[in-house]
């Protein structure tokens, strides 16, 4: 009796994502955020960044990495985020909230 070949994997691993910090206290402070709901670590190298890995499977995630970068930028205090997913480089910015209270 022959067997049939194994199906490749369907599963679609979503790219991870690079967050860029200013400082150091800022990478902790993100990585502090995204651990509980992401794998997520302090990529090498001369620049910040964290490195975030959505979980495989619906697209869910997005809201909530979205909503840990607003609570990110609002207890850090930044400006913007440089996000980099996918070979496309995003601009995220704080509420307007809380850009008219700082």
């Amino acid at each position: 009796m022959t067997q049939a070949p194994a199906l490749p994997s369907l599963e679609v691993r979503a790219k991870p994502i690079e967050i860029f910090a200013p400082d150091r206290y800022a990478t902790e402070l993100l990585l502090l955020y995204a651990a509980p709901l992401f794998p997520a670590e302090i990529s090498p190298g001369f620049v910040w960044i964290v490195k975030v890995q959505p979980p495989p499977t619906g697209g869910g995630w997005v809201l909530e990495l979205l909503s840990l970068i607003q609570r990110w930028l609002e207890s850090a205090r930044l400006p913007w985020a440089n996000v980099l997913y996918d070979g496309n480089r995003y601009l995220i910015r704080p509420s307007a909230e809380i850009v008219q209270s700082a």
